[in-house]
């Protein structure tokens, strides 16, 4: 068996156990909805299923557990933890500043002043820590096992765009929480689930890129973690600021902007980075 068929199907075995990972949330959803508790520890053992389905299938196919990129390599590489940390909370803000700024509502940034936006700064450094503990599960699996099979098989960019449609569609339980508990419409539901189809790529480009850099997850992790905590931060922000209780915050295409550059300006210099490689025979 030649090295991409080895690829191919360790692949294969780790997006079957995946897929099936994803449709166990809407089985358990009733018990999920039943108490927080009940959630909170559902969605944990959901987050870690890309790193579990990683781990069964290199036992099962005999692969190995010897580089993992677990190492956090901070030696020459705290330059890519600072970006992974900077970026993705204003990546989170150009997707609702802008908008707001053409929209004449200014005055609806009141809230960002430079002491409310280094609290929410300083809050967010003390919140990465906890957070990448959780968001290893995710990463573990698709910087560190799914996007090292693809790449071979399908290259660079067929890894950001392939990497990034199967971790949204794995996103699609959560996506579907509010529909499922009759809460916003079908429509309302696919609205959602098609904006992270939209999104994710970016994402997916710059974790890549963090990883490849430094050799390890851990970049990745804290710019995932960062990636979901700034939402909360920025809507706080918001909120402190002269803006109306009904307004429709970041509906409109704008939103969708800095995630698609994001993935335009991270894929070519993974490309880049390629062609700089020394060919090996």
């Amino acid at each position: 068996m030649t090295n991409k068929q080895e690829n191919a199907k360790r692949l294969a075995i780790y997006l079957l156990i995946v897929a099936a990972s994803s449709v166990l949330p809407f089985f358990c959803m009733k018990w999920m909805q039943a108490s927080e508790t009940a959630f909170f520890l559902a969605a944990e053992v959901f987050c870690a299923t890309p790193a579990l389905a990683s781990l069964i299938t290199r036992a099962v196919t005999k692969e190995g557990f010897r580089d993992m990129k677990l190492h956090l390599h901070l030696k020459g590489n705290i330059r890519y933890y600072v970006l992974a940390f900077a970026l993705s909370l204003f990546c989170t803000a150009l997707m609702y500043v802008p908008e707001i700024i053409l929209q004449g509502h200014a005055d609806w940034l009141s809230g960002f002043t430079l002491t409310n936006v280094l609290t929410a700064v300083l809050m967010l450094a003390a919140q990465g820590a906890v957070m990448s503990a959780g968001l290893l599960g995710e990463e573990l699996g698709w910087r560190g096992y799914m996007n090292r099979k693809l790449e071979p098989l399908v290259g660079i960019i067929g890894t950001v765009l392939i990497g990034g449609v199967v971790w949204s569609l794995w996103h699609m339980p959560s996506d579907m929480q509010l529909y499922l508990a009759g809460k916003e419409s079908f429509s309302e539901a696919m609205q959602t689930v098609g904006g992270r189809l939209l999104w994710m790529p970016g994402y997916a480009a710059f974790y890549l890129w963090l990883t490849k850099k430094t050799d390890s997850v851990w970049p990745a992790v804290l710019a995932h973690a960062m990636g979901n905590a700034s939402q909360s931060s920025i809507m706080g922000l918001l909120s402190q600021g002269n803006i109306p209780d009904n307004a429709d915050l970041g509906s409109g295409m704008l939103q969708f902007v800095p995630t698609i550059l994001m993935a335009v300006v991270f894929t070519a210099l993974l490309l880049r980075d390629q062609k700089k490689a020394p060919k090996t025979v």
